[in-house]
Formats: structure tokens, C-alpha cells, sequence
């Protein structure tokens, strides 16, 4: 596709679709940049995107019970309010 089409379908839509676009513009911009990803590469897992970014702990069962029971109670509530 060559600018003045997308320049062309752009001038036809209306303003408040605008934001939109620039939105997706800098998504696609974020993805090339950050990411390194363009349509001539494959798709796939990227793997080691966020290596160091995150600690896991040694055991990361340790919380299971709590969480589950966190869960009883948001189901419990909600039982209670229908």
C-alpha cells in the first residue's frame, strides 16, 4: 500500500477515529522498536523477553493456600450478594 492510499483512507475517516489510528501507529512502532519485529520475520515465542525482569521465587508453590483461600472468599461474597 502506498502513503497517498493510506493518506487518502485517512482524509475519509471521521476525526474522532483518528486516535485510534495513531494508537495502532505507535503500537506497530513499539513492536519494530522494542520487540525487533517486522512482517519479514517469523512469528513466534520470543524467548528471554523478560529475562531479569522478574524474580521467581524458589518455591513458587508457597503461596498456593493463601491464594486459594483468597478465592474462597471473593466466591463466597458473591454467592452471598446473588
Amino acid at each position: 500500500m502506498s502513503y497517498a492510499v493510506l493518506e487518502k483512507q485517512l482524509k475519509e475517516l471521521p476525526e474522532e477515529y483518528l486516535e485510534d489510528v495513531s494508537r495502532y501507529v505507535q503500537f506497530l512502532q513499539y513492536k519494530i522498536a522494542v520487540l525487533g519485529q517486522t512482517t519479514e520475520k517469523k512469528k513466534g515465542i520470543i524467548f528471554g523477553l523478560a529475562e531479569g525482569k522478574y524474580k521467581i521465587p524458589d518455591d513458587i508453590n508457597a503461596y498456593d493456600d493463601e491464594i486459594a483461600e483468597m478465592f474462597d472468599e471473593a466466591l463466597a461474597e458473591t454467592d452471598d450478594n446473588l
